[in-house]
């Protein structure tokens, strides 16, 4: 009897120990518990051993996709062999770190051999028109005081890594999920090793689909790396979107201020416009991406045919502007009025004589106004620049005798009172105002040499 209780005993502890063996996931909420993106902390996804002209391009599509940073430590020689698909993870916006030349334990070389390594990597990346990173991962995570010294010394951030899978062992791609989910941790440092250029990458390509949106849906957030090697909170770019690009001056128009993404910290919005906002600053709390705000645009008294307004993003903490909306402003205002001036001139008896007619705006308008009046003195068009209120219809005065009576003329513009242009006859008649004319010339003197 003693027997079989230590046999039951035994098999309720084979069964229990391995589960209490295996670190419990950090749970996944329940189902109608809501979770705020961003608010249990950052995970910074890397992968080794790269770049595989088979695994890494498909990878890397699938990260852009998701919209998903990570940092890439490649192998010199794998570099050299491939620089084009080195090249198209440069190009995607991923960041590369240095993996060493060919993958060696550095805690087994000479000062001199790591830095031989480390920056025969780092030409290869150069080669390849890559400006790499400032971080070395030291294979195996093998590193000693001596290694951290030497690669400090030339420049280097050593990264290491808080989760290892150990996908490189051949795990199947069920086995990477849950260890990798099963070890990230809330508001810790969560730093994944997996791998994009080993035998067994394919599974942990097929593992990342899975990874990215449970975690995600527990509320992590997808980060890079800072410089020292740590994860950092994404910093989204912030714009604003107007409900409707067409606004009445003075009008209100609602306004969208949006994140491009998530963030694990409390960020700030401020904005710029031309008229009155609700509120110039938006403050966005953690896992936040939209708000919204109003904008009133001024209202004037001049006529403006092409108004533009703009709103914008002009700075604010832990995000990146993007480039201001423009709105095109529907002007309210009526068509500027046209007044003229009444004039006076002496007819000539001699020549044709013109006479300047004001013309006068009460406000300005953005565009030239064609101004066109009429008289028995004939047509006559003007125009009033954009941006100014006067100008002047020039009429003529045909010739005149001093028998000709005083003539009033009356000038019209539509939409105008008219004017009246007084046409006084001329004091002299046309032989006088010759002989006045030459009375007054100054004749040159000239005096002839004597010919004898």
């Amino acid at each position: 009897m003693q027997m079989r209780r230590v046999l039951v005993v035994g098999a309720l502890l084979a069964a229990v120990l391995p589960l209490a063996a295996v670190p419990q996931a950090d749970a996944a909420p329940r189902h109608r518990e809501r979770v705020v993106p961003c608010s249990r902390g950052l995970v910074a996804l890397t992968f080794d051993d790269g770049p595989s002209v088979t695994v890494t391009p498909r990878l890397v599509r699938l990260l852009q996709r998701e919209r998903v940073p990570a940092t890439f430590f490649m192998i010199g020689q794998h570099v050299d062999a491939h620089p084009e698909v080195a090249r198209m993870v440069a190009r995607a916006g991923f960041a590369i770190g240095n993996h060493t030349w060919a993958h060696e334990d550095l805690t087994t070389r000479t000062p001199k051999q790591i830095r031989t390594s480390i920056r025969a990597t780092h030409q290869a990346l150069l080669r390849a028109g890559i400006a790499p990173t400032s971080f070395a991962r030291p294979p195996y995570g093998a590193m000693d005081d001596q290694v951290r010294r030497v690669l400090v010394g030339i420049g280097y951030t050593p990264v290491l890594w808080t989760i290892d899978p150990r996908d490189w062992a051949g795990a199947s791609t069920p086995l990477i999920e849950t260890r990798v989910l099963g070890a990230v941790r809330r508001h810790r440092t969560n730093v994944v090793l997996q791998h994009d250029g080993v035998t067994n990458s394919p599974a942990t390509l097929r593992a990342m689909s899975t990874e990215i949106r449970t975690l995600r849906r527990r509320g992590f957030c997808f980060a890079g790396l800072d410089a020292a090697g740590q994860p950092t909170p994404p910093v989204p770019v912030a714009s604003v979107r107007p409900d409707e690009r067409r606004v009445a001056e003075g009008g209100r128009v609602g306004l969208t201020v949006r994140l491009d993404r998530p963030t694990s910290r409390p960020t700030t919005v401020r904005l710029t416009a031309e008229g009155r906002l609700s509120t110039d600053v938006v403050r966005f709390r953690v896992g936040e991406t939209s708000a919204r705000v109003s904008l009133r645009l001024p209202q004037d008294d001049a006529d403006l045919h092409a108004a533009r307004s703009s709103v914008g993003v002009s700075g604010g903490t832990g995000i990146q502007p993007s480039a201001p909306v423009r709105l095109h402003v529907v002007d309210d205002d009526p068509a500027p009025v046209v007044s003229l001036g009444d004039a006076e001139v002496d007819a000539s008896p001699l020549l044709p004589t013109q006479v300047d007619v004001p013309v006068r705006l009460d406000r300005t308008t953005d565009h030239d106004v064609e101004v066109v009046g009429h008289s028995s003195l004939g047509r006559v068009e003007t125009v009033v620049p954009a941006g100014s209120q006067e100008a002047v219809l020039v009429f003529t005065v045909p010739v005149g005798t001093p028998r000709d009576e005083v003539q009033e003329v009356r000038v019209r513009v539509p939409g105008a009172a008219p004017a009246t242009v007084v046409v006084r006859p001329p004091a002299q008649t046309r032989a006088e105002a010759v002989r006045s004319a030459l009375a007054t010339v100054r004749w040159p003197v000239v005096t002839l040499p004597s010919l004898f």
